[in-house]
């Protein structure tokens, strides 16, 4: 008699289950317990697929592959468990006790030598754990220029091709209705779904302090206000939250892709560094990991792929202890260069933010607003209360839910197309370190010819303008950043050691220039319209820094934060001529059975926050996989 692995699955998860009874063990099982490996001794000897990783994607992922019974997973997660804390919105004391990778960047050339932290969510459910919820996707543009790097875009990597699985991913849930009509929230439902274990909705509070700051974007020239934050187009416009929308906690891919899914063939375990992916004899195949757990080095092996799914620092260095990527890096190092690919590591992309103070002095008067939880002792009653009524008030709102997020040509209106036409005249390869590969060279000559094309749009956000209802702006963040980085293995320690992260911020010199004119233009904004009768204070860059040449001087001397947690590119959708990683299929060139999904593999950034393009990428990934694509 055959018997099938889903069934042996379930009579072993169901033995286990009656051993645990049968012991009189009085502690109530684990809500992990269904399906958590707690040690090596409990795997399956072989799994279908092994993912190296455990946050957003790979969860995501996971989870459509254990539909089918008769398909194995196992997910490895340096990380441990989430602390339930971490699941309440920042202003209820959220990601406090979130685990993360925390280390420093390499010294940084061109921002006076700094190092600055690199944080990293280091759990079951990754990033998504300990991100601000933003469920936000960027311009339609954005999407497009992936597909245009290829000849042919024969697996819809486009915005046409990308909005069904954004619409898979996520569940939206309509703002209050109170809510919506005091503070004019609109939205499309067009452009959302409603199946999803994923929830984007909405706090039942706001502070009356947006209002004069949502006003004064429609006094600035260019500025357009969006129906829809996911209709792929800039402007300014309301966006949902992350959240469950009954209890307003954060809804991420732990407890939507994990927690709540009883399936035998879906295995997970925590606290579990993966050290490289196994090779075949002769290295053009992958066929298992090899991981510690417990100060004891396994492998595991893995029958039809391993996906690699650290996020976009890890996974580059995964690659490359592996054996795969730049020779050069792996000579250095003292690895065995099994596959030669120069593009691992290289493009790498983070928003950058300007550390600018200038606030809005009038929205203190505008009550309730946030001081008052500090202030007003009644104010503070009441939220508290109404938190633990029924979680509503402002401890509901985890970061905003409305921003401008606008393109160059609202930014700066006279210099856009300069900008462009100096951007496709530059000798691109002069801004990439010394000795980088020809074909990232040319990777990175294409992706600025396209950016160079989307300065000139009214829909490709180039920066993003949040305002606080309390203080009024918060620090800009350049959304289409013109420089790359690296990120590669340490040689001197390349499996203990973080890897060498070189945000290279500045290194292309019209980077600085836009940020430049991105001051300039909140300063307009705050001063200039109807925010100018409401007492706005400039902090930083202060009232004495005016010339162009003064506020590019403030912002090297400290003022340039290269990164906004939003890191992505190391292991990039390309034309392997153009540097790329991965081909449309995910599949990592030359080595078959080898996929890679997470950030690290957009060509270039979206102007958003990265987490919901990252759920639509591994719902793709996901249908890809299952359709032997």
């Amino acid at each position: 008699m055959t018997i099938s692995r889903s069934s042996l699955l379930w009579t072993l998860a169901t033995a286990s289950a009656l051993v645990a009874t049968s012991t009189g063990f009085a502690i109530p099982r684990s809500a992990y317990q269904a399906h958590q490996v707690r040690d090596a001794s409990e795997l399956l000897p072989t799994y279908d697929y092994v993912f190296v990783g455990g946050g957003t994607a790979a969860l995501t992922v996971a989870d459509r592959l254990t539909e089918d019974p008769d398909t194995t997973v196992l997910v490895l997660e340096a990380g441990p468990f989430a602390d339930p804390a971490t699941t309440l919105p920042v202003n209820a004391g959220g990601t406090q006790r979130q685990p993360f990778w925390n280390f420093s960047s390499v010294p940084q050339a061109r921002l006076g030598g700094q190092s600055f932290p690199v944080l990293l969510g280091r759990m079951v459910g990754g990033g998504s754990g300990g991100n601000g919820m933003a469920a936000l996707r960027g311009s339609a543009e954005d999407y497009d220029r992936w597909g245009r790097l290829f000849e042919t875009n024969e697996l819809g990597w486009d915005w046409e091709g990308l909005l069904p699985y954004f619409k898979k991913a996520t569940n939206f849930v309509p703002p209050p209705a109170d809510v919506a009509e005091r503070f004019n929230i609109t939205y499309d439902t067009s452009y959302w779904g409603t199946d999803a274990s994923i929830y984007t909705s909405w706090p039942p509070f706001q502070y009356p302090g947006l209002d004069p700051l949502v006003t004064a974007f429609g006094e600035m020239p260019g500025v357009e206000y969006a129906a829809d934050s996911g209709a792929g187009r800039a402007g300014v416009y309301w966006f949902p939250t992350l959240m469950d929308p009954v209890k307003h906690e954060r809804s991420f891919a732990l407890n939507g892709h994990y927690e709540n899914v009883r399936r035998p063939n879906y295995h997970l375990m925590a606290d579990t560094l993966v050290r490289r992916v196994l090779l075949d004899d002769d290295a053009s195949a992958a066929k298992g990991v090899e991981f510690i757990t417990k100060n004891q080095t396994f492998t595991v092996d893995a029958t039809k792929e391993v996906i690699v799914s650290a996020g976009a620092v890890h996974t580059p260095k995964v690659l490359q202890l592996s054996g795969i990527g730049p020779r050069k890096v792996l000579e250095a190092a003292g690895i065995k260069t099994l596959v030669d690919l120069p593009g691992v590591g290289q493009n790498f992309m983070e928003h950058v933010g300007i550390a600018t103070n200038i606030t809005i002095e009038g929205l203190r008067n505008i009550h309730p607003n946030g001081f008052d939880l500090v202030t007003n002792a009644t104010f503070r009653e009441w939220v508290e209360s109404a938190w633990e009524t029924d979680r509503s008030g402002p401890y509901s709102i985890a970061f905003n839910n409305i921003a401008g997020w606008l393109p160059l040509s609202a930014i700066t209106p006279s210099l856009f197309e300069s900008f462009a036409q100096e951007l496709e005249a530059q000798d691109h390869a002069s801004y990439l370190p010394e000795g980088t590969d020809p074909t990232v060279a040319a990777g990175y000559r294409m992706q600025m010819q396209q950016l160079a094309v989307a300065m000139r749009s009214r829909d490709t956000v180039f920066a993003r303008f949040a305002v606080n209802a309390t203080l009024g702006g918060t620090n800009p963040i350049m959304n289409q950043p013109l420089s790359r980085g690296t990120i590669n293995i340490d040689a001197r320690d390349p499996f203990g050691a973080p890897p060498l992260v070189d945000y290279r911020t500045l290194s292309n010199p019209l980077e600085r220039r836009v940020l430049v004119e991105m001051v300039k233009w909140l300063r307009r904004y705050s001063f200039e319209t109807s925010l100018g009768g409401l007492r706005p204070l400039d902090s930083a860059p202060g009232p004495d820094v005016v010339s162009d040449d003064q506020i590019a001087a403030w912002l090297d001397a400290s003022s340039v934060l290269p990164s906004d947690y939003h890191p992505a590119g190391t292991a990039a959708m390309m034309p392997l001529a153009l540097g790329g990683v991965v081909d449309q299929t995910l599949r990592v060139y030359g080595v078959r059975r080898l996929r890679v999904v997470d950030a690290s593999i957009m060509p270039n950034l979206p102007g958003a926050n990265t987490c919901q393009p990252v759920y639509a990428i591994a719902e793709k990934a996901a249908d890809m996989i299952k359709s032997n694509v």
